[in-house]
């Protein structure tokens, strides 16, 4: 490999430079969120409507199989050449695109065959094996994006990869929705996969287009391994943990039960869907931060406080709210799951700080300590999970996730190991302070206007304005100071107190 590791040369990114490059992937990451999830959660209201629990259920079952597939596909090469400190250079590219195209070959070949069987175990019908098949076809034409990403990721462009999952984000609700509308049922879900990759893997190598070449360098593959498979291996043991719903939840409860289970944690955990894209974020910026361990503990201060200050008034908005945000929005069948949803929300508490550590471990090399933590919450979620659910029904998975979430806080106390950071005073007062204004809520509900849409959407605004104007009298002087280095003025994070 070309870099040498985090004392590599820098490239003339200094603390102020990785700090600016950040707020606005930030501001593009967030209005990527505001637009692709909007999308999102309109398609998931439409589909919830139009789509029996049962189909539901098996979207679930394809999106657990089309990440599965992901994760052997791509091998943590991707995120490796993100975290390297030097720049990788184009042989470093072709080698790692070769290797995944091998990949990618020999696992869409084999899934390809294995499609009707799978359709049989899911007792669904043998024609349903071309549901399976276009999952399948996803992955291959999504592996041409991967190059093209990693590029604009390690530049921290990602207001071109925001216009890119835009893009994606439309074409896949705007077609399975429409499909749905139709009556294809869960063939929706599968043609909306597929035509999503090909637009995204068209886009990426528009924006951001590279000489594709290939290149059998055995060597440079095995040291991007050496991150790269535990580093991927997170993500696989991740799937193993949710793999408890479609190999146990699906096969023994059914696949309405699937489906109950599968709405209920993705409206708990809505709050969070703006971290799973700013990580995308965190990796590069810890690795660039990396070089500057004097600046790097304020960073992840800061990482911490955005991401809770943001998280915290989403959960408990959507917690006080959840029976006519449901009956509103979903539909009175959905009202079965709730306590699905209460359990599930626990998540929100633990994973506003855990994702952003998490990356942080990994940017500076201890991608093995991830691993670890994959395992357990893996180990534990089938080891609770699995009894309760045979005692309990779909509910033992969720109370499973409630007790797994508590081990976050010995990740916690590895990652200050490494970076002496604080975590209570940082996000401690976003909590407080959301749940103040929740409780409020929670006791003018008898006068509150809750039984129509419009009058749902004044109150949850209300809510999030004050929280937000509260917000700002707080902390003006950082986003003071945050708006100047936005701008391309002079800011140091060690100085920022």
């Amino acid at each position: 490999m070309e870099a040498k590791g985090p004392s590599a040369e820098t490239n003339g990114w200094t603390p102020r430079l990785v700090a600016r490059k950040a707020l606005r992937s930030i501001l593009a990451l967030g209005i990527r969120q505001v637009i692709a999830q909007g999308l999102n959660v309109l398609g998931a209201i439409f589909l919830a409507r139009l789509l029996s629990p049962a189909q539901f259920g098996i979207y679930a079952i394809i999106v657990f199989i089309r990440s599965f597939l992901s994760a052997f596909g791509d091998a943590g090469l991707a995120a490796s050449l993100i975290r390297q400190a030097g720049e990788p250079g184009e042989g470093a590219y072709r080698a790692v695109f070769a290797f995944q195209q091998l990949l990618i070959a020999v696992i869409a070949a084999a899934f390809w065959f294995a499609c009707p069987l799978i359709a049989h175990m899911y007792r669904l019908p043998s024609h349903d094996a071309w549901v399976f098949r276009l999952v399948d076809l996803s992955l291959v034409f999504s592996s041409f994006q991967v190059i093209p990403s990693v590029l604009l990721e390690r530049e921290l462009a990602f207001h071109k990869v925001a216009i890119i999952e835009i893009s994606m984000a439309a074409v896949f609700n705007g077609v399975s929705v429409a499909l749905a509308y139709r009556g294809w049922g869960e063939m929706s879900f599968a043609w909306g996969l597929l035509l999503r990759s090909l637009v995204g893997a068209g886009l990426a190598n528009l924006i951001s287009p590279w000489r594709i070449g290939w290149s059998t360098d055995w060597k440079r593959i095995r040291e991007h391994l050496r991150f790269g498979i535990p580093y991927q291996g997170i993500a696989f043991i991740s799937l193993i943990k949710e793999s408890i719903g479609p190999m146990l939840i699906a096969v023994f409860l059914g696949a309405a039960e699937m489906g109950y289970v599968n709405w209920a944690n993705m409206v708990a955990v809505y709050p969070l869907v703006v971290l799973m894209v700013l990580q995308r974020m965190y990796l590069p910026a810890f690795a660039r931060m990396q070089a500057h361990p004097e600046s790097l503990p304020r960073f992840v201060e800061k990482i911490l406080q955005g991401t809770n200050g943001v998280v915290a008034p989403l959960a408990i908005v959507t917690l006080v709210f959840c029976k006519p945000i449901t009956i509103i929005a979903f539909g009175s069948k959905w009202l079965v799951a709730l306590p699905l949803f209460y359990l599930f929300w626990s998540s929100n508490v633990f994973t506003a700080t855990s994702t952003p550590l998490q990356s942080l471990l990994n940017a500076l090399g201890n991608s093995r300590t991830t691993f670890l933590f994959a395992v357990i919450w893996a180990a534990g979620t089938w080891l609770i999970g699995a009894p309760l659910i045979f005692l309990t029904g779909a509910i033992g998975y969720a109370i499973a996730t409630v007790a797994v979430n508590f081990t976050n806080i010995f990740l916690f106390r590895i990652a200050q190991s490494h970076v002496k950071f604080r975590i209570i005073s940082v996000v401690g007062p976003a909590w407080a302070l959301a749940s103040v204004l929740g409780l409020a809520a929670v006791l003018a509900k008898p006068i509150l206007p809750l039984s129509t849409f419009w009058g749902l959407t004044v109150c949850v605004g209300t809510y999030v304005s004050i929280y937000g104007v509260v917000c700002f009298v707080i902390y003006h002087s950082d986003i003071r100071r945050a708006w100047v280095l936005f701008r391309g003025g002079e800011w140091n994070p060690v100085s920022l107190q």
